[in-house]
């Protein structure tokens, strides 16, 4: 997904390091946990869902929808992540769409495929790419129909600072990274922004959305130093039913490795 300047080459290129990153535990747990967020922010829509899954990549956040009858479709710059969305659809048994294009390439009713609108909108890790974040969310925005749901998610700029001071146990870099506008993110080997759940809620009300739900993704996972511990299945399992009871209380979501916001869209 574009930021308005990074090349494809810097998402497609790692995909490699992308698929060792997804198949780590701190990596199986983000989508764990999310799978559960997501479907409880759908729950009340009827079925089937048309899906679109901006910046999706290799579509792990939706094809599991795929897999319960709904319509996914996967819009992402990189092929190389798209292709793998196609083999692992195929694979599971079930259809997915893709669509190789840019979000800036997107008119609401218009663009690559004529997209048209969408009962549910997710765009996760997209946003602190992105140069105009007002902007983007009003354009995720005219894609989901009134009353449709948008679901948008970033890295919480507060695990940056928790992470490095107690798992990392380094105070300096702690300091360092507290009031810095920026973080190098290290498996696209990018710049990436700190990007506040508070900016993206005020940018989602000015696009005429109401935030219904607010989730935090690894709210323990990234406090652990032991990652030993973390592949045992055991462990994994009583951590995630943990992350799982405390993905949307107060105060854990608000320090998670992750904050998600879903929202609805207005008429």
């Amino acid at each position: 997904m574009s930021d308005g300047g990074a090349p494809a080459g810097v998402f497609g290129g790692r995909a490699g390091d992308w698929a060792s990153w997804q198949s780590s535990p701190w990596g199986r747990l983000r989508y764990d946990v999310v799978r559960e967020t997501t479907a409880r922010a759908v729950a009340d829509l009827p079925a089937p869902l048309r899906v679109l899954d901006v910046g999706g990549g290799d579509g792990t956040d939706s094809l599991p929808l795929a897999a319960q009858g709904h319509e996914v479709t996967v819009l992402d710059f990189a092929p190389e992540l798209l292709a793998r969305a196609r083999e692992t659809a195929a694979a599971r048994g079930t259809a997915v769409r893709v669509v190789h294009a840019d979000l800036d390439d997107l008119v609401p009713g218009e663009g690559p495929g004529e997209l048209g609108s969408f009962d549910v909108v997710l765009c996760h890790n997209v946003l602190h790419y992105r140069a105009d974040v007002p902007a983007t969310v009003r354009l995720l925005a005219g894609l989901a129909r009134p009353g449709g749901v948008l679901s948008v998610m970033a890295p919480n700029p507060a695990m940056d600072v928790l992470a490095a001071a107690v798992r990392r146990l380094d105070p300096g870099r702690a300091r360092a990274v507290l009031d810095s506008p920026t973080v190098h993110g290290e498996t696209f080997d990018h710049e990436m922004r700190r990007l506040e759940a508070a900016e993206v809620e005020q940018a989602l009300a000015g696009a005429g959305c109401t935030v219904e739900r607010r989730f935090g993704i690894r709210c323990l996972m990234d406090l652990i130093a032991d990652d030993e511990r973390k592949a045992e299945p055991e462990f994994y399992e009583q951590l995630l039913e943990l992350e799982l009871l405390l993905c949307e209380r107060e105060p854990y979501w608000r320090t998670a490795r992750f904050w998600q916001l879903t929202a609805r869209a207005g008429g």
